[in-house]
């Protein structure tokens, strides 16, 4: 099926990708490193143009990528890793515990814990693009976006890389509670196979007086949003009754046992046998 989910159609059973149960039993099924979008070596030009090896970095959803490990290798000695799942910071705690200066928090992007105007960049790769997949998207993103636009630092810069085109992102990154310089531009893949995505770059710089913007607008952004989130949940339920809600499976662990955690069933409706479809980046077309 079809759902409007601002640039991405979603053709598969919908989960919750703000629900931290979903991404507890990802990375607790599996565990592997996984990187979204693009790798470190993809973005490192852009990365280097906006700040020094010295500036204090947010990486927003980091999940197991190694894009924090291989940005630490390079240089950047100064990176905050959150998650909203407690199963992947300990893993990524655990691995990275000779790392002196990189951290890993459980956290939510929607309620970040640090002062206003604690960093000087915030990496966003896709995480974007899994709160629009989600419950009550419209909002969600707004209060990420609120959230990241406090904590950096007036000229600091909020890098997204996304699967959405400018005509389904940028009126996310350009609220009436935001007030960011906004540029943009495309990833082409270098592999020279033509089913590997193209990705988009957005790079927004807070502007002197944003937080005084945010502190004006954001009640009225936020009942907007709600509004139009809940009118389209209710055409997308009257338009579609016949499909079913995410449900929840029981798995085993190696040894034939129960599995502590439950597994969300997420793989698509036309090929149930594919159990690799659970995957977020194959929901994305």
């Amino acid at each position: 099926y079809q759902r409007r989910v601002h640039g991405i159609n979603c053709k598969y059973q919908m989960v919750s990708y703000g629900d931290p149960k979903y991404w507890d039993e990802r990375y607790w099924l599996n565990p592997d490193p996984f990187d979204w979008l693009e790798p470190y070596a993809a973005l490192k030009t852009t990365i280097s143009s906006l700040i020094s090896k010295e500036a204090k970095i947010i990486m927003l959803g980091c999940g197991n990528a190694l894009m924090s490990e291989e940005m630490f290798d390079d240089g950047y000695k100064h990176i905050e890793n959150i998650d909203i799942s407690s199963v992947v910071i300990k893993q990524m705690k655990e691995k990275n515990a000779h790392c002196a200066g990189m951290t890993y928090e459980v956290m939510d992007v929607r309620e970040l814990k640090y002062p206003d105007n604690s960093f000087d960049i915030a990496i966003d790769k896709s995480t974007i693009d899994a709160l629009l997949c989600g419950d009550a998207p419209f909002y969600n993103v707004a209060l990420m976006t609120k959230e990241v636009q406090r904590v950096l630092k007036p000229g600091g810069h909020y890098l997204i890389i996304s699967y959405g085109t400018p005509e389904n992102r940028l009126s996310h990154i350009t609220r009436k509670h935001l007030s960011f310089e906004v540029k943009h531009f495309l990833l082409e893949p270098d592999t020279g196979n033509k089913l590997d995505r193209t990705h988009y770059v957005y790079i927004s710089k807070k502007l002197p007086g944003a937080d005084e913007v945010c502190h004006a607008n954001l009640k009225q952004v936020l009942e907007e949003l709600k509004k139009e989130d809940e009118d389209e949940e209710e055409t997308f339920k009257k338009q579609n009754p016949h499909l079913a809600k995410p449900k929840i499976v029981q798995t085993t662990s190696g040894d034939g046992e129960p599995a502590t955690k439950p597994a969300i069933d997420s793989t698509p409706i036309e090929s149930k046998d594919k159990v690799q479809h659970i995957f977020l980046p194959i929901i994305f077309i």
